[in-house]
């Protein structure tokens, strides 16, 4: 009997909650694939706790609102997939606070409750558990990343656009992976703000502003991007009050070059990361929501001189990929099996990722 995991995944944006149903054995596939929107109005009390991680009463309250809807949304997925037999279900949670010096990881979404409301079995606090093994608690997708491509021959390449770039790569048969630091979340940023839509579609704002160079300079000359590997990132760092340092100085006042300027920021420190990396291969796979961006994809493959394919293996695609990989650390940890190559977080050692909640 084939044994089936289910993955769960909700990038930076917040757009919405994946669901991916994997089954492993033999042949490593994509089952079932669903994504189920997340309202503006969640969307925003998340983002106002992610701004306010320690007051405990708006935890709480957005942590059981965000609870009850992976619950509700699990339950529609499990109609529609029409399987009845799972053996667990991952999921990393909705990162409010992301700090492996202070090994802290701060998610929402109540794994307890998940288990006790659905009687599955539930594994998370996979970040937590490598910072645990003192390692950066990210980047963890390239292990999934390298478990599907083991028989690719050459090597894919893939660079996920998510709010935040994460790049895995082989080198001299070795895999390497961490993050470029920011991709979409700056980007989105601005186009919430300033043009009132969630997005740059295909960076058509982009190619209209002119790129205030002095200001590119001074953010490529965040220390982050000359930090040695492994390292990640996320909004801690790169975020609202960071923009606002750049766009006082520079006086990034119209809302064209600004954006222009950021979406820059994005195509070279991906491609200098890129360029850097002395790869086995010439092939790259983009994932994640800012793999649509035609224009940010155009610029890094005219920087870096891949050659971009558009499938990988196991009917995974640029949107399943990441809620997939977690249906894969979810069998991972059902079956009591180390995770290796801790190098790539920086961990000491091969390791158990994720807690198991019944």
């Amino acid at each position: 009997m084939p044994e089936n995991y289910i993955g769960i995944m909700c990038g930076t944006s917040l757009d919405s909650l994946d669901f991916s149903l994997c089954c492993f054995e033999k042949v490593k596939k994509l089952k079932t694939f669903k994504s189920y929107r997340i309202s503006q109005k969640l969307k925003d009390k998340i983002n106002l706790c992610k701004t306010k991680p320690n007051n405990q009463s708006l935890f709480n309250e957005t942590d059981e609102e965000v609870t009850h809807f992976i619950i509700h949304s699990l339950h529609k997925f499990i109609i529609f997939s029409k399987i009845k037999k799972i053996k667990a279900i991952g999921y990393p949670g909705i990162t409010l606070v992301h700090n492996p010096n202070k090994c802290i990881s701060k998610t929402l979404g109540n794994l307890k409750m998940i288990a006790a409301k659905t009687n599955l079995k539930v594994i998370g606090d996979f970040r937590l558990s490598d910072m645990k093994a003192g390692g950066q608690g990210a980047p963890l997708a390239p292990y999934f990343h390298e478990y599907i491509s083991l028989k690719e021959k050459p090597f894919i390449n893939i660079l996920n656009l998510g709010g935040f770039a994460n790049w895995t790569f082989k080198s001299g048969n070795k895999l390497i992976a961490y993050d470029t630091g920011p991709a979409n979340y700056l980007i989105d940023l601005i186009s919430n703000r300033y043009f009132n839509v969630p997005y740059d579609r295909n960076g058509l704002l982009a190619k209209k502003g002119k790129i205030n160079d002095k200001a590119l300079v001074a953010m490529l000359s965040d220390r982050f991007f000359d930090q040695a590997i492994p390292k990640s990132t996320g909004f801690e760092r790169f975020n609202l009050k960071w923009l606002t340092k750049f766009k006082n100085k520079f006086k990034l006042t119209n809302k064209s070059t600004l954006i222009a300027t950021v979406s820059q920021l994005t195509i070279i420190s991906i491609s200098d990361a890129i360029n850097s990396s002395h790869l086995d291969s010439q092939y790259i796979f983009f994932a994640g929501g800012g793999s649509r961006n035609t224009f940010i994809k155009k610029e890094i493959l005219k920087r870096t001189g891949l050659t971009e394919t558009k499938s990988i293996p196991g009917n995974f695609n640029y949107k399943n990929l990441e809620s997939s990989a977690f249906a894969w650390f979810a069998m991972k940890r059902d079956q009591g099996k180390s995770i290796p190559k801790a190098y790539l977080t920086g961990a000491r050692s091969s390791r158990k990722l994720g807690t198991i909640y019944r």
